[in-house]
């Protein structure tokens, strides 16, 4: 009985030892299992989590002095650890996503490299394209201050500034050329006294913008003109124009006259592109000498030896006749492209260069406006215009209007007659078609139009159809349509 009794208390500590190694083992389970399912792990903790489980591996003394150190015992602990113990380091390292991602980058390196590649050059396109935009917006922006500093110039109270009068130091030998400095300074232009070509002559320059090498700075081009005014004394171009008449009473028809003696420009080279201006002041001494020799043919002898004037004896050059001296400047003027000017005091030379400066200044702006469309002519905006359309619409409308304009013609007579006629070209047409004059006078007259209470009807009458008619017909300016 008690032999039995110890029995039964071995075999319940041989139990419950078993049930504690058991749990230990299930613990150790539960373990590994989380270690095998953990990826971010390194090698470290794979190493501390087999030292662990080594360690486990080894029962304790404790465990030992319990009973369950039998052969039986450990032989199952043994066969449960070894079922129950995690894979080796390098498995787990095989088995991780991050190794084979490592794995798979080198398959696809090229195809990584031409990718960024792409994405490289589409980046320098980009950038190319950008930089090549900003340079066009910044050409862009210089071509339009440029067109606009152009336009500047080009205006009436600007284009003077931009001016420069050429003096020959040989006008100022007369006293009278003050008169010509003060016109000068009261001018907005800059004017120079240096030595020209052509002696005792007044040239122009035109100064423009040629670009713009800096932001304040600007490129100044300078242009002369194509005008020349030449100062002559009036004895000694009588003298010369005398022998210009004569050599080509000499030449033979048709040849060039020799004005190498009038005008010591003619030898230049290329004359034709010059506007050449002779101004002769003091020449109506010579109108003065003929009215003096008038009047000392009336008088005694005694009287016209009293009254002689050794300065006004008769010379060939002052024996020209009006004649004479207007072939001399036909000659001139259709030979050497020269206009004379006949002035009596320095006072109008002084005008008429000042007023011959503003109008070589002002001719770009007048070039300008001569080739700017009237676009008044079609975008009129006054209430009674009438729009004509590029494709003609309109037309009929404005030809009404035309026809409305003659006196006592109401909208529907007008109406009417451009139903019947719907253009004027067609009622010329109809005009020449008729044979008498009569026909073409009552063309229009037995048009019918209705009144404008729709009752009856009226014919437009023999008036109205012949003042269409004159008005279409006529070539008289100063014809009266309307006799009433």
């Amino acid at each position: 009985m008690v032999i039995r009794n110890a029995e039964e208390k071995n075999k319940t500590m041989e139990e419950k030892s078993k049930n504690q190694s058991n749990g230990k083992i299930n613990r150790f389970f539960k373990r590994a299992a989380a270690w095998e399912i953990s990826d971010s792990d390194a090698d470290s903790d794979i190493e501390s989590h087999q030292t662990e489980t080594v360690t486990l591996m080894n029962p304790t003394a404790d465990t030992l002095d319990h009973g369950i150190c039998d052969h039986a015992v450990q032989e199952d602990l043994k066969s449960c650890l070894s079922a129950s113990e995690p894979a080796s380091p390098q498995q787990v390292a095989t088995s991780s996503p991050s190794q084979n991602i490592m794995k798979r980058i080198p398959a696809d390196i090229k195809a990584c490299q031409a990718r960024a590649e792409s994405r490289k050059l589409k980046r320098e396109i980009r950038k190319t394209e950008k930089e090549r935009r900003k340079a066009q917006e910044v050409l862009e922006k210089q071509r339009r201050r440029e067109a606009f500093d152009t336009l500047k110039l080009l205006r009436p109270d600007q284009c003077l500034k931009y001016m420069t009068v050429c003096i020959d130091p040989g006008l100022l030998e007369d006293p009278g050329s003050d008169a010509l400095m003060k016109a000068f300074d009261s001018l907005e232009c800059n004017y120079y006294i240096e030595p020209q070509e052509v002696p005792c002559s007044i040239t122009w320059r035109r100064n423009t913008p040629n670009g713009f090498s800096s932001v304040d700075d600007t490129l100044v081009k300078s242009e002369e003109e194509n005008e020349v005014v030449l100062l002559v004394d009036p004895r000694d171009f009588l003298k010369r124009l005398l022998s210009v008449t004569q050599s080509l009473r000499e030449a033979p028809s048709g040849n060039r006259p020799d004005l190498s003696q009038l005008l010591p420009l003619d030898c230049l080279e290329g004359p034709s592109l010059k506007s050449y201006s002779l101004a002769v002041i003091g020449l109506c001494a010579y109108t003065w000498y003929d009215s003096h020799q008038d009047k000392q043919s009336a008088l005694t002898p005694e009287e016209q030896s009293r009254h002689k004037d050794l300065r006004f004896q008769l010379s060939p050059e002052l024996s020209m006749t009006q004649q004479e001296l207007e072939e001399g400047l036909v000659v001139l003027q259709l030979w050497g492209n020269t206009e004379v000017l006949f002035l009596d005091t320095w006072h109008e030379l002084s005008q008429h260069v000042s007023a011959l400066t503003k109008a070589i200044a002002k001719r770009p702006y007048k070039k300008q406006l001569k080739t700017q469309l009237f676009s008044f002519c079609t975008d009129g905006g006054w209430p009674s215009s009438i729009r004509v359309e590029k494709d003609g619409t309109g037309l009929k409308q404005l030809w009404k209007r035309q026809i409305k304009q003659f006196n006592r013609v109401s909208p529907v007579v007008a109406g009417a007659i451009a139903a019947a006629y719907p253009s004027p070209s067609l009622l010329l047409q109809a005009y020449e078609e008729c044979s008498t004059e009569k026909d073409r006078f009552l063309l229009l007259s037995d048009i019918r139009v209705k009144a404008e209470d729709n009752r009856r009807e009226r014919r437009i009458g023999t008036d109205l159809s012949r003042r269409v008619y004159l008005f279409i017909t006529s070539t008289n300016p100063d014809l009266v349509l309307d006799l009433g």
